[in-house]
């Protein structure tokens, strides 16, 4: 009996891994000693995607500081701050793209307000237009990060 439930496991294990080797965390290409995590694949177009990892990096109540990265398609790390009880809230950025993460003369600061997340949804918000973190972005991270 304790080698059927065994055998079980196993098989459990093995269905599941495919899935969980994707939410595995990996070494931050940008900060030594830092691992972050998979948290949304972004389709560029018919051949082209690439994939935004993060951590938190800061909890304090219901705000959440999460530090993001990509590198596949174009380079891309920085900071996203939301608020998790209030959906409505400003999100910031902190976007470094391809300067050093936390240096200040790299630094380029955005603020989203609630007003102009749909124009951010569809590509039309001006100051994230381009190879910035996209809205899947911030819904994953939401998701993720605000349990």
């Amino acid at each position: 009996m304790k080698w059927h439930r065994s055998l079980s496991a196993l098989a459990l294990l093995a269905a599941a891994s495919p899935a969980l080797a994707e939410e595995v965390d990996q070494p931050s290409e940008y900060r030594p000693g830092i691992m972050v995590e998979r948290l949304y694949k972004q389709q560029i177009d018919d051949v082209y995607f690439t994939t935004w990892f993060g951590r938190l990096e800061k909890s304090e109540g219901a705000w959440r500081d999460v530090y993001f990265e990509t590198g596949e398609k174009y380079v891309n790390k920085g900071l996203i701050s939301f608020n998790c009880a209030q959906p409505m809230a400003e999100i910031g950025f902190i976007l470094y793209d391809v300067g050093d993460f936390g240096f200040a003369a790299d630094r380029r600061v955005v603020r989203v307000g609630f007003a102009d997340r749909k124009a951010w949804a569809a590509g039309r918000f001006k100051p994230l237009w381009g190879e910035t973190p996209p809205y899947e972005l911030y819904l994953a991270a939401r998701q993720r990060f605000c349990k």
